[in-house]
């Protein structure tokens, strides 16, 4: 890592930041996590023929903690997405969020309901897979903005990206006007703000802007991002605590429903040294601690992790249902995890790398021509009207021969 820095005020040439590959090994282990607690830690699915904690003695204990990777997802997620934006143009933003969310989600959401249709006794037997009701709600999951309309995910693990799209769609406004380092404080301010002003409210719509249960790890990541672009101050460690101070008390309200969900009781205590060592690995890399970590896996590792996420669970579930009793569960658990790594490298290859790039070329082209369009350059196409034939000409009308010739005429007597 670089020992210079930017100036605080941001004003400068943008610089191309090297690609911090810890953040991707810390994707995988957030995206492990979430898979060990589809697979081992949520006994409501009766995946197994016995009890997950008898099978899974000590990963079981674990596992049950494996929903709060999300919790690092999001950590992450303020620090990149930041990172990512500083010194590009909206159209930029917009173009690299799409263009990285859609290709493999909509063909996740294709193949995911695809084989819970053909899987529908096994699928109905398990209680943590959801089954839309028409076709309608299957096109509209295509959005990514299901949820607003209070329409069943294809997939449960769904939910979270309606979180992130939300938290790219709040920070777009930063993006239009310019990311600085004083803008971009000024955000993380304003929206703990509102975090703290009106997240008990529980007005929908407010809810559905501020996020309120899952802010504070967005800011936390991009105040993060702040330290690792201009050093460390006490302004901006201050408003990282300040953040999980608020973040704790969700984190509350999370352990509970997750206990009751999996009629297991959980830690907050736990829970919360968890969280916190999801924090500190970030701060770790934001600091510049992990730099010596550049291995070429990692970022294979990151490249898997989207994928990965999008297709364990209902695809996974429906595996491990329809093999249980003829392996044991072990070797159930490693061959699923396994194939399902597969899965991801090969969504990765013949999904992301070549249909990436295409989208990337058609929303450059569409936006380069609402620029043209807007400075005059690129004129709106003038359609002729179809023109009538011309009318036919006048007839021609012979005069009477001036000089007749009297031999002719007296002939004619």
């Amino acid at each position: 890592m670089r020992n210079d820095r930017p100036s605080p005020s941001g004003t400068g040439a943008p610089k191309r930041e090297g690609r911090l590959a810890a953040l991707d090994g810390l994707r995988l282990i957030a995206a492990l996590l979430v898979v060990s607690y589809h697979y081992v830690g949520t006994t409501r699915s009766h995946l197994w023929e016995r009890p997950n904690n008898q099978i899974f003695t000590h990963l079981y204990g674990l596992a049950t903690y494996g929903s709060f990777g999300v919790q690092l997802f999001f950590v992450v997620s303020g620090f990149v997405i930041c990172m990512s934006s500083w010194g590009r143009r909206l159209s930029d933003f917009l173009i690299s969020r799409i263009v990285r969310l859609y290709p493999m989600y909509w063909v996740a959401v294709a193949l995911s309901f695809t084989v819970v249709y053909l899987n529908r006794p096994t699928a109905d037997s398990v209680q943590v897979i959801l089954r839309v009701h028409s076709l309608s709600d299957l096109l509209l999951n295509f959005t990514m903005a299901q949820e607003a309309f209070g329409v069943p995910h294809v997939d449960w693990v769904y939910w979270t990206l309606w979180s992130e799209l939300r938290f790219y769609l709040l920070f777009a406004v930063v993006v239009l006007i310019g990311v600085t380092y004083r803008r971009t404080l000024a955000f993380c301010a304003l929206w703990l703000a509102a975090t703290v002003l009106f997240g008990q409210l529980n007005i929908p719509l407010v809810n559905a802007v501020v996020q309120p249960a899952y802010s504070p790890y967005f800011i936390v990541g991009i105040l993060l991002y702040l330290v690792h672009r201009f050093g460390s101050t006490w302004l901006l460690w201050g408003m990282i605590v300040f953040s999980l101070l608020v973040a704790q008390h969700q984190l509350l309200v999370d352990v509970r429903w997750t206990s009751n969900f999996i009629s297991h009781p959980l830690s907050w205590v736990f829970a919360e040294f968890l969280v916190l060592g999801f924090v500190a690995c970030v701060a770790a890399v934001a600091l510049g601690w992990t730099s010596w970590a550049r291995w070429r896996w990692l970022t294979v590792a990151g490249a898997l992790t989207y994928p990965l996420y999008l297709l364990h669970q209902d695809i996974g579930v429906i595996f491990i249902r329809s093999m249980r009793g003829r392996l044991d569960p072990w070797p159930l658990l490693a061959l699923t995890v396994g194939g399902m790594l597969v899965v991801a490298y090969l969504g990765h290859r013949l999904v992301e790398r070549p249909f990436a790039p295409i989208l990337k070329r058609g929303l450059r082209r569409g936006f380069d021509a609402i620029g043209r369009a807007d400075s005059g350059v690129l004129q709106p196409k003038v359609v002729p009207e179809k023109e009538s034939p011309p009318p036919p000409p006048p007839p021609v009308k012979r005069d009477p021969d001036p000089d007749p010739d009297p031999e002719l005429v007296s002939n004619s007597k």
